[in-house]
């Protein structure tokens, strides 16, 4: 589990960063770029962020699954799937909203990442973790919950089209691919304007 979310998070970031600081910065109204100096600004708090969240969210899904089946293996209920992986993201928050704040904080003001984590200590640390946490929570039920719930769903209600698991997971990524970039996109443009702008010039609370 430790590995596998680590390294998916990581690659995940090193491989999309670009897009990240472009939609940071639409959502700030930020200018559009193509320097790379700008662009890869903030990569190595997003990694740890990407790396860190991505590995909390398998440990604490995994763990939360466990607490509710007592242990004795068996199949969880729509309910218990999503429960699960809501609580296992919004968890994985605590570790994920002040990296990215950092991150957000290098981007705008393009300061390193020793002075950028020393400005934000303090009560600013927490700023945005409520919409961090949302988004965090209904992010992991698109990848972790919604997928093996479709994929039951289509093997059930169709057995010849779906014949095996490798064929239904493919509606099934896709419906959980919708499912959280739409609920998850408000909350984290919430979540980036609060973040970006640390003086409340403009944006107060959640």
């Amino acid at each position: 589990m430790v590995p596998k979310g680590m390294t998916s998070g990581t690659v995940e970031v090193c491989a999309l960063q670009p897009m990240n600081y472009w939609k940071n910065a639409a959502q700030q109204g930020m200018p559009f770029t193509l320097n790379p100096r700008f662009l890869y600004r903030g990569l190595g708090p997003n990694c740890v962020n990407m790396g860190s969240c991505t590995m909390l969210q398998f440990i604490f899904g995994g763990k939360i699954k466990n607490m509710i089946t007592g242990g004795v293996p068996r199949p969880l209920s729509i309910p218990e799937e999503m429960g699960a992986g809501l609580s296992a993201g919004m968890l994985s928050a605590l570790a994920g909203s002040p990296l990215e704040l950092i991150m957000i904080q290098q981007q705008k003001k393009g300061l390193n990442i020793l002075a950028t984590t020393w400005s934000l200590l303090g009560p600013d640390i927490a700023r945005g973790f409520t919409g961090s946490a949302v988004r965090e929570g209904l992010w992991t039920v698109g990848y972790l919950s919604i997928p093996p719930i479709v994929r039951k769903f289509m093997r059930a209600k169709a057995p010849k089209i779906f014949d095996s698991d490798d064929k239904a997971r493919i509606p099934a990524a896709i419906s959980g691919a919708v499912f959280a970039c739409y609920l998850t996109h408000p909350f984290d443009t919430i979540k980036t304007c609060m973040q970006g702008d640390i003086e409340r010039k403009t944006y107060g609370g959640f």
